[in-house]
């Protein structure tokens, strides 16, 4: 039985981070203000010849597409008066495949946040371990989050090419990701520096949230100690 709460144990620790960083890429996926800052920063209106508002219109499209509430990623866009499809046939497979990487993400955040309830209640009332064991489990967590996404933050950094390679030569089935500005409005739109600065801004989010329920883990344990030692 010691060996199944210690497996159970980790479930929950390990729980933590999954959650964090699944949390954090529905965040950026559905943040609109993030588009619209990658927008402006590149300067993609110029880039492209699309204005702002078409621009905007364009980024709710895709949230809309990534979350299952349009069937096609194509939109049609005003450029100096006249209309025309976004994307083509590459772009439209490459977009449909990061729409199911998304969904993944989703049914992993949800996954993980109904495998760390079930733990919870499993080491409760199943081992009925106390609150302490699960307070450092907690701090526990944090800290591996925090060390993994430093880690993450570091490799962004000082190598990000070579981590944005990695990540898509293991997401994707294909090579369709292999886009080519002159021909291909995505990545004109959506520049390798857009994917820095989220990535940046994703392994930042986690790190300030780990640290905080770290923090309070740590912060709980010590005054419960404190106060134990008044107590004797």
């Amino acid at each position: 039985m010691r060996t199944v709460q210690s497996v159970v144990y980790w479930l929950f620790v390990c729980c933590l981070p999954v959650l964090l960083l699944t949390s954090a890429i529905c965040w950026e996926v559905n943040e609109l203000r993030l588009y619209e800052y990658g927008f402006d920063k590149y300067e993609i209106s110029q880039a492209t010849g699309i204005d702002k508002l078409e621009l905007k219109r364009v980024a709710q499209h895709l949230v809309d597409y990534f979350n299952l509430k349009v069937n096609t990623a194509q939109i049609v866009v005003g450029k100096r008066g006249e209309e025309f499809n976004l994307f083509n046939e590459r772009e439209l497979v490459h977009l449909q495949d990061v729409r199911s990487l998304i969904q993944l993400d989703y049914l992993v955040q949800r996954g993980a946040l109904l495998l760390l309830i079930t733990c919870v209640l499993v080491l409760f009332f199943g081992f009925r371990v106390g609150w302490r064991m699960l307070v450092k489990g907690l701090s526990w967590g944090s800290l591996i989050t925090v060390g993994l996404m430093v880690s993450l933050a570091l490799w962004a950094f000082f190598g990000f090419e070579k981590l944005f390679i990695l990540f898509h030569l293991v997401s994707f089935p294909n090579e369709y990701w292999m886009l080519d500005p002159a021909k291909d409005c995505l990545i004109r739109l959506f520049p390798e520096g857009f994917f820095y600065d989220a990535a940046l801004l994703g392994f930042g989010a986690v790190i300030l949230e780990a640290s905080l329920l770290g923090g309070i883990a740590l912060g709980i344990l010590k005054l419960k100690a404190e106060k134990r030692e008044r107590t004797d």
